[in-house]
Parts: C-alpha cells; structure tokens; sequence
C-alpha cells in the first residue's frame, strides 16, 4: 500500500516539495513495513539478499518525515543548498551496512534472526547495534527538531479553539510513539535483558501503527477539502494572531529592510531565506513576512526575487560582455532557470531580448 500511495504522489499533475517529500516518506516507510514482514513472519532466511537493506531507508523516514510537514507549515518553504547536508546520514547508514550486505549467509542469519545488542559479545550483532543508535539519534533528532519548530500546533488554546485538525493530533501522536516505543525496546533488549520475542513482538505491533498512520496521510492528503492545506491556513493564521507587529518600530524596520537591500544588497546571497533577513532586522520571521505582505503587496520570494531582476537588468545594460549564465549567479539565483522564469515573469521578456532592446536604444 505505501508504494503504491508513494507513486501515486508521483504521479500527480501539479507537484509540490510536499509532494515529493510525502512520496519519499511513504516509500521508505513501505521498505521497513516489507523488511518487519520478513522478520515476523520469519521468511528473511528465505531472502537473505533483502537483509539490511532497509536501514538506509528507516535512517530516511527522519528527513522525510521533517521536511513533509516542514513544507505544509513552514512559510514560504523552498529547499536552499545546505539542505543537501539531510542525505549525508543516509548515505553514511548505506556505506555502514556494506559489510553486512557482503557477510556470508550464516552471518546473516544470525544477526537478522536476533535482536541487534551490545551486550552478547557478537561482534556482528555489536555491529548492527551501532548503526541502529545511530540511526535511532539522527530520526529523534529530526523528531525533536520538528517539535520545536511546530510547537503551536500543541498550544492547548489553538488546539481548543479546533484549529488544528485532530487528525493531524492522532498522527503525531502516533509517531512519537513509534519512536518511543523502538527506543525502550532497543534499550532494554540491550541493557537490561535479552528478551527473545521482545523484539519481533515490538517490530510487529510498530509495523501495525505505521500502516495507520500511512493510511490517516493518505487520507488526509486526499480528500477534497485537503487537511495539510488547511493546515498551513492554520499556520500562516496563528503567526499573524501571534504577531507583536503593531508594537514595533514600522518606520525603523521598513527603513532598516531598504538599506539591506539597496545599499547591502543582501538579496546577493542565494541563501538568503526569511529567518536569514529576519534577524538581520531584529525581528520574527511571520513578523516580517506580515511587513512584506502588507507593505509590498509580495510574499518572501516575489520581493528577494524582484530586487534580483533588477541588478540583474542593471548589469545586462552595463556589463555588455557578461554572460547572461554569469549575471543569473552574481545576482543570487542558484541556477539559471529559475532566473529565466522570474526575469520572463518580472519583464515580459527573456533576458536576451531586454539586452538587445536594450542596446538598439
């Protein structure tokens, strides 16, 4: 079901990050769901080639998992270059398996077949033990990471006033009992006593709430009043209500915000993001996406971008010998296309023709 729902994502006319980062999520879920299916219906002997093969996919979930809701709740979300810095864990995990996967067939066995520990004195087992810590602290990381940043939706007053969908509630709740539970498991298999049907008896009932909770995203995705974006309504609402913005100098910071685009010229940096420009002015982030909204008629990305378009115009004219390739990055764009697209929207006009109109002038 996850991969079927994974491609299904896929598969859609218009994606989003969401989307993406939804199919992502499913797909590695459906990875383990098929890897715990071996395990408690004790066939993994019988395809020992599928042995360890899920842990990259399980050490996955984390990042999926952060940036699908991150992109539902987040304001004007879109991935910048430091995020290619998520994988870098789960290519870690798939290095870190290497020697499991080429292990001879009795190695196998005997690590699948029993509960990963540190206290048997197996160095295989021992083995197995360090990369499922590892994976453990890298998704709770993610988990607690996520908590932080989305911590209104468990503000009881929201939560009352039912502008959270219960929904959303059940399916995080759920999540942090996975990941609860696991953990105690693989605490207490390995420090406390070895428990034989502790473990598959563990993975079994986790498998169960996972297909839940696969079911309840899917179900919220797919209806026609979508529940994430009625979520992100949500959000955008609660920041607003939230903001401290008529309580602060509007003047200074509008003043503030032009000489950091015009004399500082900060939309150079293709990193700039709203929490970036946020702090440069002292201020929260929904505080200075309100500002832009109600002052520029703009969201985040329109106002970097169009401040862009314009050195960019600047320098077509001046610098007749740049590259337009070149212009795009010297302006902050992070490759050419979406410089394309904004110019073409901004002007009407490709950058070429604005050069050579520009010219015959």
């Amino acid at each position: 079901m996850s991969w079927t729902l994974s491609f299904g994502q896929l598969m859609l006319k218009e994606k989003t990050i969401f989307n993406y980062m939804f199919a992502a999520l499913l797909f590695s879920a459906g990875v383990c769901q098929f890897y715990c299916g071996l395990i408690v219906t004790n066939t993994i002997t019988d395809h020992l080639y599928f042995a360890f093969l899920h842990l990259p996919f399980l050490c996955a979930t984390g990042p999926a998992f952060y940036f699908c809701f991150k992109s539902v709740i987040g304001t004007e979300y879109n991935f910048r270059r430091r995020d290619i810095l998520h994988p870098v864990s789960v290519i870690i995990v798939a290095i870190m398996i290497i020697p499991l996967v080429i292990a001879d067939d009795s190695v196998k066995t005997r690590v699948a077949l029993n509960p990963p520990s540190f206290i048997t004195g197996d160095i295989w087992r021992t083995y197995c033990a360090i990369i499922i810590t590892a994976i453990i602290l890298d998704v709770l990381g993610y988990m607690f990471f996520f908590l932080k940043e989305c911590s209104f939706l468990l503000d009881v007053e929201y939560i009352r006033a039912k502008r959270v969908p219960p929904l959303i509630i059940i399916i995080m709740a759920m999540i942090y009992i996975i990941g609860i539970l696991y953990f105690f498991t693989f605490m207490i298999n390995n420090f406390a006593v070895q428990q034989g049907d502790l473990y598959p008896a563990t993975l079994e009932i986790l498998s169960d709430i996972l297909f839940i909770i696969i079911f309840l995203m899917y179900f919220m995705s797919s209806r026609s009043s979508n529940y994430f974006q009625l979520l992100r309504n949500q959000a955008e609402k609660s920041r607003y209500e939230k903001s401290k913005i008529k309580n602060v100098d509007l003047p200074g910071i509008l003043r503030h915000l032009e000489h950091l685009m015009e004399v500082e010229k900060v939309f150079l940096n293709e990193d700039i993001c709203l929490n970036m420009l946020a702090g440069e002015l002292g201020i929260e982030p929904y505080q200075l996406s309100q500002i832009i909204n109600e002052n520029f008629n703009k969201n985040f990305n329109s106002f970097i971008n169009s401040y862009r378009i314009d050195e960019a115009k600047r320098l077509l004219i001046e610098e007749v010998n740049r590259t337009v390739f070149s212009i795009s990055y010297a302006v902050g764009f992070n490759s050419p296309a979406p410089f394309y697209e904004w110019f073409q929207k901004l002007t009407g006009i490709s950058p070429s023709r604005f050069r050579k109109n520009s010219m015959a002038e």
